[in-house]
């Protein structure tokens, strides 16, 4: 696992690419501040005065998903605890309370950061405390012992359903649309994931929970690919088993992606790969920056 120090490091030299990217893509500059606390907001910000269904459905939703990924976690790591880290507060909005409960949170995150939904501690921190419901200032000492941390992000829909009828879609000669669902990360929350990893430098990735299956990817790597600006992605290689070890898969994609630089000027490639093709891409000059879990029931 990348140590702390390492991580934010390579986390700052991604910035350039990230604000320029983005700032060529028009996006406001208050998303752009990379570094220290927020700028005070310049009018009081609005508080929700009612909460929707939709809002209401969502949340449940997202407890769902942070149980199932902290059981799947507890199960598979017996090293490793796992702390909720996040906002539980079950205020909703019209209750009282709720103001101050909600501009309390923007303060937090302007001045702390965004905090990730779960941590990840050695098993021999015991007894693990309940970290909710403290305060940055209360949580500080024993958050800088995590070794992770993870935003939770639930899903509607199964995923590895998806992928197979897209996948039979285009075996059928159909125009399909997305092969794959995307990770729904949100440009405004860059600047204060940043800076919560600024402040307490520990490694953080991004979970994406479906019904079906949890895809995850490293913030280190969501920022590196906006960095990048276009970026190639290489998806579903594969050869029949009647075909392999002559050399054909290799030829497939040196043609592939000479024809995708020579159209549209990308250079920069990312795949994710199994361990069948594991060596054809580090020969290929490929290296691996990071591991993607994949959790299927």
């Amino acid at each position: 696992m990348m140590r702390g120090d390492s991580f934010i490091a390579r986390l700052k030299q991604t910035l350039d690419g990230v604000v320029a990217n983005l700032r060529a893509k028009g996006i406001h500059e208050r998303h752009l501040s990379f570094g220290g606390e927020g700028a005070a907001p310049a009018r009081k910000p609005v508080v929700p005065t009612d909460a929707r269904s939709e809002f209401l459905a969502n949340r449940a939703m997202g407890d769902w998903a942070e149980r199932l990924l902290t059981d799947a976690i507890v199960r598979a790591c017996p090293d490793w605890v796992v702390s909720q880290y996040g906002d539980t507060n079950r205020i909703a909005a019209g209750h009282p309370g709720f103001r101050s409960s909600y501009l309390a949170g923007i303060e937090q995150t302007r001045q702390f950061g965004k905090r990730p939904d779960l941590l990840l501690f050695p098993a021999t921190i015991t007894p693990l405390p309940d970290l909710s419901a403290r305060s940055h200032a209360e949580a500080e000492e024993i958050v800088r012992q995590a070794v992770a941390a993870i935003e939770v992000r639930s899903s509607k829909f199964h995923a590895l359903t998806y992928m197979a009828v897209r996948k039979r879609q285009r075996e059928a000669g159909k125009t399909t649309g997305r092969e794959s669902p995307s990770f729904t990360v949100k440009v405004e929350d860059l600047v204060i994931v940043y800076r919560w990893l600024e402040r307490y430098q520990v490694p953080e990735s991004y979970f994406q929970v479906f019904f079906d299956s949890v895809f995850a990817i490293n913030f280190l790597d969501i920022f590196a690919v906006v960095a990048g600006g276009g970026v190639l992605g290489v998806y579903n290689v594969a050869t029949l088993p009647g075909c392999q070890r002559r050399g054909f898969g290799e030829t497939v994609m040196r043609h592939a992606l000479a024809d995708a630089h020579r159209r549209l000027g990308l250079s920069r490639v990312i795949l994710q790969s199994t361990p069948a093709g594991f060596r054809l891409y580090e020969r290929m000059g490929f290296r691996t920056v990071a591991s993607v879990a994949v959790y299927a029931s």
